[in-house]
């Protein structure tokens, strides 16, 4: 069992002001420099609350962490070698934008036990990315992932879904494109309206409209089916349900559990598409993992009830294995 640590720096390292944010009405907090006291502490009260884990993790989420000054990046990471040393700890992942990251850089956090590193892409597409005042082009992104994959990192990216002069074309061209780039694992965040941020003007003023929920569920699931079909697992949909984010949302598709809905979407286009592919007097047997019931069913069974009414009623049936794994559902035709 594996066991991620979080240390939260919301905000740090980033003075860049993008349009869509305002990182203290996302995470609550102001500007947060940890003492090594507090990141020693952090890390040993998880670590005594989760005591059985083959691997351990420490990550710093929230922040820019390679913009911050080098001096303050070594502080926080070396807060964490006695745990390297004592083997308690295997390894330290971070989240940081594309244009903060070098050669030199990557060999620092390297030898300090970094082994993923997050970038913040948001989008492939050059137009959206000025217009989101990323401060970056989609250059900047190509060459950071190229400096860390020489330098052995494993990559995760973060996208953004339903950004300011985004269209669904350009949406699925840096698809395509994070597909060439082959990361670990990749991040979907449908975008937000938080207060304090230039896009609440821009919303405001009618100039910008954010996506319906179900309109970001549909990309959503999209881009999660094209992702995965290429091996790159999607490992979260949706930001973090908190007080401070409820609090200083305005608009946008935010859901609680917005990446069970987008799974819940996926499994239906699959049994829908099953289901058409039957031939007359053919039935379909489904059975799944009693973990994946409440996604194959949907919400308030919404997956059964549209396929009843595409006149699939009686034509399938959903059995639950509890000796099957998360994930496994397997599909049978019968006659």
């Amino acid at each position: 069992m594996s066991l991620v640590i979080p240390v939260f720096i919301p905000h740090l390292g980033c003075s860049h002001q993008c349009l869509f944010c305002n990182q203290r009405s996302i995470t609550g907090e102001a500007d947060n420099r940890h003492s090594a006291e507090e990141i020693a502490g952090t890390v040993r009260e998880w670590l005594s609350r989760c005591r059985q884990n083959d691997r351990v993790q420490v990550a710093f989420y929230g922040g820019s962490f390679t913009c911050l000054p080098l001096r303050e990046q070594e502080r926080m990471l070396i807060a964490v070698r006695p745990f390297f040393e004592s083997g308690e700890v295997h390894s330290i992942r971070l989240s940081t934008r594309p244009d903060c990251l070098d050669k030199q850089i990557c060999l620092m956090l390297s030898r300090h036990g970094v082994k993923t590193v997050e970038l913040g892409a948001q989008s492939l597409d050059d137009r959206v990315l000025k217009i989101s005042r990323r401060g970056h082009d989609v250059r900047s992104i190509l060459t950071a992932v190229e400096v860390l994959r020489e330098g052995g990192m494993e990559i995760g990216i973060q996208l953004m879904v339903g950004l300011p002069g985004e269209t669904t074309a350009t949406f699925l061209r840096g698809i395509a494109r994070v597909r060439n780039l082959r990361p670990g694992f990749v991040r979907l965040y449908p975008v937000v309206v938080v207060k304090g941020s230039g896009l609440e003007l821009l919303y405001n003023r009618g100039e910008f409209r954010p996506l319906s929920l179900n309109r970001a569920i549909a990309l959503s699931a999209l881009a999660c089916s094209q992702l995965e079909e290429a091996g790159i697992p999607v490992i979260r949909m949706g930001l973090q349900p908190s007080e401070s984010l409820r609090k200083s949302m305005v608009a946008g598709p935010h859901h609680p559990a917005f990446g069970e809905l987008v799974r819940s979407r996926l499994h239906y286009r699959e049994m829908r598409e099953r289901l058409f592919r039957l031939a007359a007097g053919e039935s379909l047997e489904i059975t799944v993992s009693h973990r994946d019931m409440s996604q194959i069913v949907g919400r308030r069974r919404q997956n059964i009830k549209r396929l009843e009414q595409l006149g699939f009623g009686g034509r399938f049936t959903i059995t639950v294995d509890k000796t099957l794994q998360r994930g496994s559902i397997r599909y049978v035709v019968s006659k």
